[in-house]
């Protein structure tokens, strides 16, 4: 089984670096009804890890700039999957941070499992690393389901792929007239980098992955009183815990935006190709609003807008216009456009859809589960979010002492709560 990685994948490839890894993260805990065998649970991942095709793959790169997925002929799952124990929740979150600042092998399929075991009530979580030119967040939440327990969460199966000729085939008219319209949104969307910007900063200080969790219930109180999706008002959550950040910085203006890049996923509800089908909407963020309920209105307007312009036009789409270039641009290119992430976006804000089914490993209920975004380079801080069962999952990847501290996370999350929940309905907008 071969096939060819797009010029998007390729990009994902070429960006890789030691203070700014490109791979997707979660940290799932699971409540097990039994004591802890690490070894048995790394050996039910290896076992099925063996049996998911796409994990025994390699990137072979070409001297023309392409690459495709091979056999790894020395694959061996055991090289994959480790095992950890700790105790307390601050050498937990210590572990996670320095197991996700490390780069992965890209002489090797590019991903990693580590069982940690030693969590308070005799929990053990899973932390999962597979590289952005492997999969997008969807295709990542798919794979990382076939190493769960059998559930009545039907998986539909993934068609062959269709073999693409290494050399391009020459555009059409529409096709250069989409790529000129996107590529002409992003150039005039950029801006010089904001100086002494604490959203914006070195990449070579240590990260640091801060967890936090919410009831789902309360979100839906707040979407029922003021309308907009659960994306809208877990948006606004962030937009008022990044005021409360920037504010500390003396960096929150009436007129303070941070420009978000939320990415949006392309690919069909009946799975489609592997790699990664991504588009993307950029949002203002608007942080120097002091009324929380009147942020969530300004985001709620932003992202009606942007839906109804369509992913595949405006400054978020460039992904699309990444997928255009190629993959010897990319190769020649990737060490300069990498650094070029601040001239159109502050941070990456990334919402992973999960299955609503409950789900187990070896038996033992899934409870949560945090993805962790990577950090673009020059940013200090990748947001992601996610939904599972009756709770929300947010998650910072930070390389900035002030939002490491998973306890400032928690109190300004459930301020910001709170003051939506207290603050008045909006207007002017439909439910």
């Amino acid at each position: 089984m071969t096939d060819h990685l797009s010029p998007l994948d390729i990009a994902f490839l070429a960006m890789e670096g030691d203070t700014n890894p490109l791979h997707l993260g979660a940290v799932a805990t699971f409540a097990p009804s039994t004591p802890v065998h690490p070894a048995r649970i790394a050996a039910v991942l290896c076992e099925r890890a063996q049996e998911i095709p796409r994990l025994r793959q390699r990137a072979r790169t070409s001297m023309f700039g392409g690459a495709r997925w091979v056999e790894d002929p020395g694959f061996a799952p055991e090289d994959h999957v480790f095992t950890h124990h700790v105790r307390g929740r601050e050498r937990f979150a210590t572990l996670v941070s320095h197991l996700m600042a490390q780069p992965l092998d890209l002489a090797r399929p590019p991903w990693e499992l580590h069982v940690i075991t030693g969590l308070a009530g005799g929990r053990f979580a899973v932390v999962a690393k597979l590289h952005h030119s492997l999969c997008d967040g969807m295709k990542a939440v798919g794979l990382g389901i076939q190493l769960f327990d059998p559930s009545r969460l039907s998986i539909p199966d993934a068609p062959e792929p269709i073999a693409k000729s290494i050399i391009p085939s020459m555009p059409s008219l529409r096709e250069l007239k989409d790529t000129f319209d996107i590529a002409s949104s992003v150039l005039m969307n950029t801006r010089p980098p904001t100086l002494n910007s604490p959203v914006l900063t070195a990449s070579t200080r240590p990260r640091r992955v801060v967890m936090s969790r919410l009831d789902l219930a309360d979100v839906h109180r707040i979407r029922r009183t003021h309308g907009g999706t659960v994306n809208d008002v877990l948006l606004a959550l962030v937009t008022g815990s990044l005021r409360h950040w920037l504010s500390a910085h003396g960096s929150a203006g009436p007129d303070s935006v941070v420009r978000a890049l939320i990415p949006v996923n392309q690919r069909s509800r009946t799975g489609g190709a592997s790699g990664n089908q991504i588009s993307g909407f950029l949002v203002a963020l608007p942080v120097g609003e002091a009324d929380p309920a009147e942020r969530l209105r300004n985001i709620r307007a932003q992202m009606e807008s942007a839906k109804a312009a369509g992913p595949d036009r405006g400054a978020g789409a460039l992904p699309l216009l990444a997928d255009k270039v190629p993959p010897l641009v990319h190769r020649l290119a990737a060490p300069v456009m990498g650094r070029c992430a601040p001239l159109l976006f502050d941070t990456l804000v990334t919402s992973v859809p999960l299955p609503s089914v409950p789900l187990a490993l070896d038996g033992a209920a899934l409870c949560e589960m945090y993805p962790v975004a990577p950090v673009a380079p020059g940013h200090a801080v990748g947001i992601a979010l996610s939904v599972y069962r009756n709770s929300v999952h947010v998650c910072l990847n930070t390389n900035q002492s002030w939002m490491s501290d998973a306890q400032w996370l928690d109190a300004v999350l459930r301020r910001e709560l709170l003051a939506l929940q207290e603050s008045r309905e909006l207007v002017g907008l439909p439910r």
